[in-house]
C-alpha cells in the first residue's frame, strides 16, 4: 500500500559533498518548510509525484498541499490495486488509468463512500498533475490516442455583477471532470448545518464548562462568521481597528488582513467583519487579564530565544512565531504557543463529546458556527427590508466568500427552512447568556 510521510524542512538550494566515498547533502538556503512525501507500497520514493508537490510549494507557493497529496495518494493506491502504470495509456479510452480512476470515484460516490465535491477535487488534481508531467517532459505524448485525457472548452453562465455585459464565458476543462450537484441540500455534498434555536440553547448551557479561551472562540465564530483559522490568528492589531457602524450603536467592524493585522484569512484577502459591542468589550477585558498575560509572557520568552532555537524548529513553527512577533495574537496556549485551528477543533470536539452525553443529537462541527451566523444574519437583513441583492453583497463581504454562488446558498437554505427565520437579536441574547456568568 502506498503511503504518505510528512517530511522535515525542505530546502530549494542544497550543497552536495563527498566525504570518505559517502555523499552528503547539506541545506544552503530557501527553506520552504515541510512537505507531504509519497512512497510506493515497496517503500520506494515516488519521484514524479514528489517533484510535483515540491513544485507546488516552491514555485506556486501553495499554502495547503493536503488536497493535492490526498488526491495523488488515492490515485497511486488505485493504480497499485489494479496493477496499472501511471505512464501507460492504451488507445482505447476506457482502458486508460485516468478514465478507470474516474469510474472508480463515481462508483464510490454511488455507494455513498465519497462526496461529489471530494471526487471532483481529486479528479481535477490528477488532471493538473498530468498537465505538469507533460509540460516538464516526464510524460511524452506522440499522438492524441496516447493522451491521458481530452481537453474541452465549455461555456459557463456568468452570475457576476457584469453578467448583463458578458452573459457567458469559456473555460478549459477535460472530459474527466466530475460535476458537483448545484443543490446544496443534496446528500452528495455537505449541506449547511447552522445551529437551530434549540441547539444554540444547549450550547449556551454547556459553554460555562469550557475554558475561557474556547468560550470566546465559540462566540467569535458565532457572532462574526469568522473561520476557525481566522479565530486562531485573531490579533490585538485586528481588535484595535474596531470602528462603530453608523447605523448601529451595538455593532462594530474590525479588519482581518494577513498583511496589516496578521489574521490569516482564506485566499489571503483583506476584509471587514462585524462584531457586537458586548463581545468586543469582553475581548478587550480578556486581553489584559492575568490569565492571558501569563501565557503571553511564556510566548515572549520563546520569541526572545528564537534566533537560537530556530535551527531546531520546523519552518512552519518558525513562521508562526515570526507572525507573533509582528502581530501579537489574542489567543495563546497554556504552554506559550500560538493557537492553531487544529487545537481549537480538538477542544471543540471535547466539548461536543460532553454535550452529547445529555443531548445525543448535538453533532455540530465548529465550522457550523460560521453558517449559524450567516443564516441568522441574512434573515435579519431580509427582515429589515433590504433587497436580496443588497443582502447578498453585505453577507459576501462580511463572510469573505470568493464566489457569489456560495452566498446564494444561504438564501436558498432560508427559503426551505422556515425554522431559521428568527431575528439576529437571538444571537445577541445567546451572547449575553454565555457571558453573564462571568459578571455574577
Amino acid at each position: 500500500m502506498s503511503f504518505i510521510i510528512q517530511s522535515n524542512d525542505v530546502y530549494k538550494n542544497t550543497e552536495l559533498s563527498i566525504n570518505h566515498n559517502e555523499c552528503h547533502c547539506a541545506p544552503v538556503n530557501g527553506n520552504i518548510g515541510t512537505l507531504p512525501t509519497l512512497f510506493h507500497q515497496n517503500g520506494s520514493f515516488n519521484h514524479e509525484a514528489n517533484s510535483y508537490l515540491f513544485y507546488q510549494k516552491s514555485v506556486k507557493d501553495a499554502k495547503d498541499l493536503s488536497p493535492c497529496a490526498q488526491a495523488l495518494h488515492a490515485y497511486y493506491q488505485f493504480l497499485e490495486d489494479k496493477g496499472l502504470e501511471w505512464d501507460k495509456f492504451p488507445p482505447i479510452k476506457r482502458l486508460k488509468p485516468t478514465y478507470l480512476f474516474r469510474s472508480h470515484l463515481l462508483k464510490r460516490i454511488k455507494r455513498g463512500e465519497l462526496a461529489h465535491s471530494t471526487a471532483s477535487v481529486r479528479m481535477n488534481q490528477i488532471v493538473n498533475f498530468y498537465k505538469w508531467l507533460m509540460h516538464n517532459g516526464y510524460l511524452r505524448i506522440k499522438n492524441e490516442k496516447e493522451a491521458p485525457f481530452k481537453l474541452e472548452f465549455i461555456s459557463v453562465q456568468n452570475q457576476g455583477m457584469l453578467a448583463h455585459i458578458s452573459p457567458t464565458f469559456t473555460v478549459t476543462t477535460s472530459d474527466l471532470r466530475i460535476k458537483v450537484p448545484k443543490d446544496a441540500s443534496s446528500k452528495s455534498i455537505r449541506p449547511l448545518s447552522p445551529l437551530s434555536q434549540e441547539s444554540l440553547s444547549i450550547l449556551t448551557q454547556h459553554l460555562p464548562n469550557a475554558s475561557e479561551e474556547l468560550r470566546l472562540q465559540t462566540l467569535i465564530s458565532t457572532d462574526t462568521g469568522m473561520r476557525i483559522q481566522e479565530v486562531a490568528t485573531l490579533s490585538l492589531d485586528a481588535i484595535d481597528t474596531a470602528t462603530s457602524l453608523a447605523e448601529s450603536e451595538h455593532r462594530y467592524e474590525i479588519v482581518l488582513s494577513p498583511q496589516s493585522t496578521g489574521v490569516q484569512t482564506k485566499y489571503l484577502k483583506q476584509r471587514r467583519v462585524e462584531i457586537s459591542s458586548v463581545l468586543l468589550n469582553k475581548l478587550n477585558e480578556y486581553r489584559t487579564s492575568e490569565r492571558r498575560l501569563k501565557r503571553i509572557n511564556k510566548l515572549n520568552l520563546k520569541l526572545k530565544g528564537l534566533p537560537v532555537t530556530a535551527a531546531n524548529l520546523k519552518q512552519a513553527a518558525v513562521e508562526k512565531l515570526q507572525l507573533c512577533e509582528r502581530h501579537e495574537p489574542l489567543f495563546v496556549s497554556e504552554q506559550g504557543n500560538p493557537v492553531t485551528g487544529k487545537s481549537i477543533e480538538a477542544r471543540w470536539v471535547e466539548l461536543r463529546t460532553l454535550i452529547k452525553k445529555t443531548s445525543p443529537s448535538f453533532t455540530h462541527r465548529f465550522h457550523d458556527l460560521r453558517s449559524t451566523y450567516g443564516t441568522y444574519r441574512l434573515n435579519d437583513l431580509l427582515e429589515a427590508g433590504l433587497s436580496s441583492m443588497e443582502c447578498m453583497e453585505l453577507l459576501m463581504d462580511w463572510m469573505g466568500h470568493n464566489s457569489e454562488s456560495t452566498t446564494w446558498k444561504y438564501l436558498r437554505f432560508l427559503k426551505h427552512k422556515e425554522i431559521f427565520k428568527t431575528k439576529f437579536g437571538l444571537l445577541d441574547n445567546i451572547m449575553h447568556e454565555a457571558l453573564k456568568d462571568n459578571h455574577e
